[in-house]
């Protein structure tokens, strides 16, 4: 695998998954936990953090003194019926420019107090040749895209749901984040780059 780099349209990251065989086996054995973010970073320079790991993302918050300075993290919210922007801000305070934004439910409303922080809001997704699922998160900074690909895309597929998602983003400074493998990762930059779209 090479770094991963920003391309004309897409910046490619993914959504966290510690429970993928596959991510687990991305990561040398033996390799600390805390080595685990500047790893990734090598490869990919953006990574989404999904709603279900929210709790342990503010919980444990010793993490953050690891995170690489040019990786920018994402943060998909949950629901937060009490309207408590405090854990947001503390992420924002710690992480400084490594915040790329909170991407916030469809039915949620942002928190009173999250001020300038980039918060993007999810919007009806269009579907795209070779996706299972589509989320657009649209805000003041742009638009995020999250992607969950068919299992076992073709090449052609693969060009095909890489060429729509480039065509949804009139911004190549926000990313496309691959409910995928390392592997599907690897390969969608790949097609990027013989494709003329790199």
């Amino acid at each position: 695998m090479r770094p991963g780099s920003p391309v004309r349209g897409l910046r490619l990251g993914a959504v966290r998954d510690d429970e993928s065989q596959a991510w687990r086996n991305f990561y040398p054995d033996g390799l600390p936990e805390d080595w685990k973010l500047p790893f990734y970073s090598h490869y990919w320079k953006d990574l989404l953090f999904p709603a279900g790991d929210w709790a342990r993302a503010v919980r444990e918050t010793g993490w953050l003194v690891d995170v690489p300075r040019d990786l920018r993290l994402y943060f998909e919210l949950p629901s937060l019926p009490d309207d408590d922007p405090t854990p947001c801000g503390l992420l924002a305070e710690a992480l400084e420019q490594r915040l790329g934004g909170f991407l916030l439910p469809a039915d949620a409303e942002p928190p009173v107090g999250l001020g300038a922080l980039p918060v993007f809001r999810c919007e009806n997704g269009p579907q795209l040749p070779g996706a299972l699922q589509v989320a657009r998160f649209a805000g003041p900074g742009g638009v995020v895209l999250v992607l969950e690909p068919e299992p076992d895309l073709t090449l052609a597929r693969w060009r095909g749901l890489l060429e729509s998602a480039a065509g949804l983003l009139a911004d190549a400074r926000q990313p496309v984040f691959l409910r995928a493998g390392p592997g599907e990762l690897e390969n969608a930059e790949t097609i990027l780059r013989l494709s003329g779209l790199g």
